[in-house]
């Protein structure tokens, strides 16, 4: 059977599954063990099946991941995210729109102890998005601000998204933590230029609030924002410094979190448990899809239809900016029905080839595809982030308006994929210096 006819089948395959509601994991691992079974005779392809399932999950560098979930747990349930919140709320509130740039600007900080994208949108709509209804603004539009605020956690180190792309590429997760600054700062920044154009262009959509703030007083709230401060330099400097590799960073961050949370007396045994709770859960689920992706690659990989591809792909006459800017509208396509974890590791041992034959550095690659990521969970009509909202916001807005918001933003994340392309200092200058 040719190669191409075998991927056509895998893909369909799985669209099937996934179309009639099965989920990411168990559709990857079930097609894995059928696509086995059919391909290498005996009891060889589901053995190669599974070791490479527990082959990755027992990669030391994911351990990682649920102390960042628990982290950004702790800090949710403290009030070092509410204090963040209300120190920007000051600094940016008489700006037009002044209250969706700080939805923004808390993103982008809570992003820096959070690494999902799910808990980040979550935290800011839960502070955010109250004061704003309550202030008349647009609803569509603070919902989108929200949901693109949440979604930063997935470019802003420790993303847990970098994290899985990193061990699959072998890419050293301190260089993508790196490289991942400075986009999301401009990320931040482009959003920020947008809402203020937007306002002052139609400033119904955001009413000005008349409330001053001197500024002794702006600067004497921002001893409220040391404890996250404290965690964020903590975690990046033992990183870049040698001291810690991010596995062991993590948990120094994670119980630093714990300490200060407790030392405010924000934490009892009841938070406890829903955080573990919940960084169980969510640890759960991104395990089984490894599982599920690790898998799926073993037979896309094994069957010949990686090399096969790859070759093809080296042989079409197009440029490697081409081609790139191809896989960008792939992802972004994905990024509309999938979940990004998924997405990363179902895809990075296919095109781990590709970018290898056409000497495109995995480091700035990484990166293009995490902002894309963040495009994809504001994407209609399966944006995960946008749903989240809608939860946050019942009976305030139609889901489609959400979607009509979320548009501009999409637009950023792709000005800023371009900005990547055309100038990769941006991502690979800073992990040049520190790593």
């Amino acid at each position: 059977m040719e190669w191409y006819i075998v991927l056509i089948l895998l893909v369909t395959s799985l669209m099937m599954f996934l179309f009639i509601g099965v989920p990411v994991a168990f559709s990857l691992g079930f097609l894995s063990v059928i696509a086995a079974l059919i391909f290498w005779p005996g009891t060889s392809g589901l053995y190669g099946v599974a070791l490479a399932g527990y082959g990755h999950m027992s990669n030391y560098t994911l351990v990682c991941v649920p102390l960042f979930i628990l982290m950004a747990q702790l800090v949710m349930h403290s009030r070092m995210g509410t204090d963040s919140y209300e120190v920007a709320d000051r600094f940016l509130r008489r700006l037009p729109g002044g209250l969706g740039m700080t939805s923004a600007v808390f993103g982008a900080i809570f992003g820096a102890v959070c690494g999902a994208s799910t808990a980040g949108t979550a935290t800011v709509g839960l502070l955010s998005l109250p004061e704003m209804i309550q202030r008349r603004y647009n609803s569509g539009m603070s919902g989108a601000i929200v949901a693109f605020s949440g979604a930063l956690s997935i470019l802003i180190p420790p993303s847990v998204i970098l994290i899985l792309y990193g061990t699959l590429a072998n890419e050293s997760i301190g260089a993508l933590f790196a490289g991942g600054i400075i986009p999301g700062i401009l990320l931040t920044f482009l959003a920020l230029v947008y809402i203020f154009i937007r306002v002052k262009i139609n400033p119904e959509v955001a009413p000005r609030d008349e409330v001053r703030f001197t500024w002794k007083e702006k600067f004497s709230s921002l001893w409220k924002v040391w404890s996250l401060l404290l965690v964020i330099i903590a975690l990046l400097s033992t990183i870049y410094t040698g001291v810690a590799t991010p596995t062991e960073a993590s948990a120094i961050a994670c119980l630093l979190v714990f300490l200060i949370a407790i030392s405010k007396k924000a934490l009892d045994l009841k938070t406890i448990r829903q955080a573990l709770l919940h960084t169980v859960r969510t640890t759960a689920m991104i395990g089984w899809i490894i599982i599920g992706a690790t898998s799926f690659g073993y037979v896309v990989i094994y069957s010949g239809c990686a090399a096969e591809l790859t070759d093809w792909v080296v042989s079409l006459p197009l440029s490697t900016n081409t081609i790139v800017i191809i896989l960008m509208i792939g992802f972004l396509i994905m990024g509309m029905f999938l979940d990004p974890a998924a997405i990363v590791m179902m895809t990075t041992p296919i095109i781990m080839p590709i970018l290898n034959a056409l000497q495109i550095d995995t480091l700035w690659f990484g990166i293009l595809m995490a902002v894309n990521m963040c495009a994809g969970n504001i994407s209609p009509p399966m944006g995960l982030n946008l749903y989240i909202v809608k939860g946050l916001m019942p009976g305030e807005v139609q889901l489609s308006r959400l979607f009509v918001a979320a548009v501009p933003f999409i637009l950023l994340d792709v000005a800023t994929i371009t900005l990547i392309m055309v100038f990769p200092g941006i991502v690979t200058w800073f992990p040049s210096l520190v790593v």
